[in-house]
């Protein structure tokens, strides 16, 4: 699943990859670092929220930017957990395994009833492959923004005229990008666990994939706000779902 570039949509674009990918890509750990957070140090809340980054980020943004903060404040029946899923996790092709090893299946453990992902950007990518390799595992998603390949593979899809009518070929299986619209195109939304999706209206870095994504996902799961692909716009989206997290009745 390493993540590369095959094409530029704009100058903008190129130097924002290029500032964020100019140094060293960290080597991916074993077991995958996580922080932890909860509403009361001594209670554990029945559900767990995992949150994957950006690839401009590190895993305490979510602290950093309020966001814990506000999960609390709803008195929302969720601990937290931020995983360290870097670039270097989606480069080496172990983002799936580490997250299932090391943060979803020691959550099971330990008993938590309902696991939602959410991810923002690449995050977002992230998160749709944990749901194409371990479907059965989460109980639901919240996108945010999501980074959905280069817009190649956009202008392929547009020229079918739907994601429906697109089809990988097979001399192209093995790329990432493939992958993952060939699942976007087949996946059964009805049996699936839900995916909500929301995105920047001005959003220049992740403008073809998600408005491509919403037409294969319920319309009452999609949403846009007014922004760019910016931390401001990213916490628009995500307050609307928290909104809808807390009215999917996992209070027990």
């Amino acid at each position: 699943m390493a993540i590369q570039n095959r094409s530029w949509r704009s100058p903008f674009i190129a130097f924002i990859l290029v500032q964020l990918l100019s140094g060293c890509v960290a080597a991916p750990i074993t077991p995958m670092p996580s922080l932890s957070y909860r509403s009361d140090e001594n209670v554990r809340q029945p559900n767990l929220l995992v949150m994957m980054r950006g690839l401009g980020a590190d895993n305490n943004i979510f602290a950093k930017e309020g966001i814990i903060d506000e999960i609390r404040q709803r008195n929302l029946p969720f601990d937290v957990i931020a995983p360290d899923s870097h670039y270097g996790y989606y480069k080496a092709e172990t983002f799936e395994v580490r997250l299932k090893e090391d943060i979803i299946d020691p959550a099971r453990r330990q008993g938590y009833k309902h696991i939602w992902l959410s991810g923002f950007s690449m995050g977002g990518l992230g998160c749709l492959f944990y749901l194409r390799s371990y479907p059965d595992d989460i109980d639901g998603v919240f996108l945010t923004s999501p980074f959905l390949g280069w817009s190649s593979i956009h202008k392929d899809i547009r020229r079918a005229g739907s994601v429906a009518n697109w089809s990988m070929k097979a001399e192209d299986a093995d790329e990432w990008e493939m992958k993952i619209w060939d699942w976007i195109k087949n996946h059964d939304p009805a049996k699936t666990p839900p995916i909500w999706l929301g995105y920047g209206e001005d959003d220049i870095l992740a403008s073809d994939g998600p408005p491509l994504l919403a037409t294969v996902l319920p319309k009452d799961r999609v949403f846009t706000v007014p922004g760019n692909h910016t931390v401001s716009t990213f916490k628009k989206i995500f307050h609307r779902h928290l909104d809808t997290l807390s009215t999917q009745q996992l209070k027990p």
